[in-house]
């Protein structure tokens, strides 16, 4: 039962739980997913290929893109390994772009030594590039996780400031993207609740096993180290199974009644019931627009304010890099 190797990309909304799933899977002795996240991979594949089944691109070039990319930043940050140069003469032997990025995605793996096993990534925002990364990578399975948007919203707002609204209208936007995506993976995709992950770990768990073609393992139910640094599930080294309904307890019931709102032409295509909404109102182009501004500016004060003014505006210059091809 070991015989796909990957890649498999975990994807979903941010504050969706993907970082738990990761850190879930990545203790199973044959599964070795890349950390941290990498966000690269539209961006360099769209500058330096073009043929997902040609990769021919001059490593010059593209190991001085890649080195600018906030994941190098953040590998160092983690006191890990980081490829230079020298490493980068690895490529050569690629035949294709799967070739080339696996070659990245293994030297970053979680322990370091990601030769052997499952490889792979977790990129939440690659919810909206699955069929761009499906060309890239044929073999690729998807392992997307959904989260009550209710819950999603608080914990966005209590990690990182952003507005209520604006992250409601972005888990739109995700579902949309992962539906039309979900058609056209058809087997290569898997949808995880974040409620059931937490309620019946091993059933999920037992189920995402048989889907990387893994045998199930108990040590999958623990965390080697916490695996949250923000939100509700801070410092925690066990599942919280009781980390769901918090929005209860946090949104007015009017913000709640307004964030129902924006979801709900998707919503009905989740077990999440809605508790006010009686329609559909989405957010104004005119205020979605504030919104973005005023998250951006938010944003921008929290790397600031994590990383310090060099390292945080390296990670936001590699951003605005990067979102020249991941924009939606």
């Amino acid at each position: 039962m070991c015989g796909y190797s990957g890649p498999l990309f975990l994807v979903g909304s941010p504050r969706s739980g993907t970082k738990l799933l990761r850190d879930l899977l990545n203790r199973h002795s044959g599964i070795n997913l890349c950390n941290p996240e990498t966000h690269f991979i539209p961006y360099l594949f769209q500058k330096h290929g073009g043929d997902p089944k040609r990769f021919d691109a001059n490593l010059d070039r593209l190991f001085a893109d890649f080195d600018r990319m906030p994941f190098q930043l953040y590998s160092r940050t983690m006191g890990k390994s980081v490829m230079n140069r020298t490493d980068f003469e690895q490529l050569r032997s690629a035949r294709t772009w799967n070739d080339a990025f696996e070659i990245i995605l293994r030297f970053y793996s979680a322990d370091g030594n990601g030769v052997k096993g499952l490889w792979g990534d977790k990129t939440p925002s690659y919810v909206l590039e699955m069929d761009l990364l499906k060309e890239i990578f044929p073999t690729a399975r998807f392992l997307h996780i959904i989260r009550d948007p209710r819950d999603v919203v608080v914990s966005a707002k209590k990690a990182w400031g952003h507005n209520a609204l604006r992250v409601a209208r972005k888990w739109v936007r995700d579902m949309k993207a992962a539906r039309q995506s979900a058609c056209n993976l058809g087997k290569d995709y898997l949808s995880v609740y974040y409620e059931n992950l937490l309620i019946d770990s091993e059933t999920e768990l037992r189920r995402i096993s048989e889907f990387v073609e893994r045998p199930f393992e108990e040590v999958m139910m623990t965390l080697a180290v916490p695996s949250e640094n923000l939100g509700n599930a801070k410092g925690k080294r066990k599942i919280d199974r009781g980390n769901f309904g918090k929005y209860r307890q946090v949104l007015t019931p009017g913000l709640q009644k307004r964030v129902e709102e924006i979801v709900y032409d998707v919503i009905d295509t989740t077990p999440y019931e809605l508790e006010y909404a009686e329609r559909h109102k989405p957010l104004s182009p005119t205020m979605l627009t504030y919104l973005n501004i005023a998250d951006g500016v938010k944003t921008v004060a929290h790397l600031l304010r994590r990383r310090g003014v060099v390292d945080g505006t390296r990670v936001m210059v590699g951003r605005r890099i990067q979102k020249k091809r991941n924009s939606h």
